[in-house]
């Protein structure tokens, strides 16, 4: 019998099963998609020879568990500007100056209680809250203060040639020896101390076998979870406590090619991002300082939620429609080739990434916690340290649960 299954091939259950493997213990992982990554989605466009990532994309602040990728990274360090008074406005040090401020927030609340006794200026108070609706896919008002108040977001980096290349080593190592099943959907874990028996089918809908084994570490997002497209017996009634406490943030995403970079004239011509409130994409940013014909356009939070319900074509449409607005371009003609990923509608995902809601604290830390010694969960949405929502707390937190999977098993 199997010592471990993990159900989920994202970052954080790649991780936990390589860690497994090379302590000598078996283990199988299942994941749902016909793809690795999870919330890592990097698509090729051969046309440019680029990768465009309809998931995880940056690596803010400190590279954490993606040192040991690898990595090549390059800095977002290109200019900012917004639509302001219906024109462009270099924004970029003002932009700066807020996140320092934001990072220096105190007290108790949300973000948005926080923001009205700021002493920012009105643009400053604008930008301050276009970019934690943005960052955290979540309305000012559900976004705790305490989650604001870091220094992540002041050094941002972009994965070069894949935000995957983190991911496919392990993957590749689980291979060789079968370890890893893609397209196999779990549906009920039956579970008792030092047992588990996992079902499942193909994506057809096809019946498979039980799965057996010692432990089990869980990587599912929080929406997954949450609508109990995997049930447990028994029930786990602490974690269902636990995830009231976590919100997951709403999330679109398009990326665009043209025939041409057209935003990058002689007065913009180090354009990294362009910020447009109001707009069906409030963000839009471009490859700098890769010279590529790319533009991604991102919804996020109260934004997403207005375009969820919307077609992949009309989604597009309302891209085009910003893209229009900021440039002043009639860009549909020159459009070339397009992609877009709503991640509300991805029933893998049911969102990008978690936050804690207001009273939620402690949240991640109980959803973490292991279940008599058989059950474990990893995933972005169990890390407590300020990492939550990132590539390289998922990989943390599979690491962990790894660590607490081994540990039960030398003791037992």
């Amino acid at each position: 019998m199997t010592q471990a299954i993990v159900i989920g091939a994202g970052a954080a259950g790649l991780r936990a099963a390589v860690a497994l493997r090379k302590a000598g213990r078996q283990v199988l992982v299942l994941e749902a998609r016909e793809r690795i990554g999870g919330r890592v989605h990097s698509v090729d466009d051969r046309e440019i020879g680029a990768t465009l990532e309809l998931g995880a994309e940056f690596v803010h602040g400190d590279l954490g568990e993606l040192k040991k990728s690898r990595l090549r990274l390059e800095d977002m360090d290109g200019r900012h500007l917004a639509v302001v008074d219906g024109g462009l406005r270099d924004v970029t040090k003002d932009f700066y100056g807020v996140l320092r401020e934001l990072a220096k927030a105190t007290g108790a609340g949300t973000a948005q209680s926080w923001l009205a006794r700021s002493d920012l200026p009105p643009l400053g108070r604008e930008l301050a809250r276009h970019y934690i609706e943005g960052f955290f896919a979540a309305p000012a008002a559900f976004v705790g203060v305490s989650d604001i108040a870091n220094d992540q977001g002041l050094r941002t980096r972009r994965v070069v040639g894949g935000y995957d290349r983190a991911l496919r080593p392990l993957a590749d190592s689980l291979r060789e020896d079968s370890a890893l099943r893609l397209g196999t959907v779990v549906t009920e874990v039956n579970w008792r101390k030092g047992h588990v028996e996992v079902k499942a089918r193909t994506r057809t809908g096809r019946d498979l076998a039980p799965f057996e084994a010692e432990k089990l570490i869980v990587t599912l997002p929080l929406p997954v979870l949450k609508r109990g497209q995997v049930t447990f017996e028994p029930a786990l009634p602490d974690k269902a406590r636990a995830m009231r406490g976590l919100r997951m943030g709403a999330v679109i995403k398009l990326g665009m090619r043209f025939d041409d970079a057209f935003w990058w004239t002689r007065e913009h011509e180090r354009l990294g991002f362009v910020l447009a409130p109001g707009q069906p994409f409030p963000v839009l940013w471009t490859a700098y300082p890769v010279l590529a014909p790319v533009l991604i356009a991102w919804s996020a939070g109260p934004g997403a939620d207005a375009l969820v319900d919307l077609s992949d074509g009309e989604i597009l449409e309302q891209g085009l429609r910003t893209v229009r607005t900021i440039f002043k371009e009639h860009s549909a003609p020159r459009l070339q080739g397009w992609y877009v990923h709503n991640w509300q509608h991805d029933p893998h995902a049911g969102g990008a990434y978690s936050y804690v809601a207001v009273g939620g604290y402690g949240s991640q830390r109980a959803l973490a916690q292991p279940v008599s010694g058989t059950l474990f969960f990893a995933g972005e949405a169990t890390v407590s340290n300020g990492h939550h929502a990132t590539v390289h707390g998922a990989l943390a937190s599979g690491e962990r649960a790894a660590r607490e999977v081994l540990r039960e098993i030398s003791s037992s």
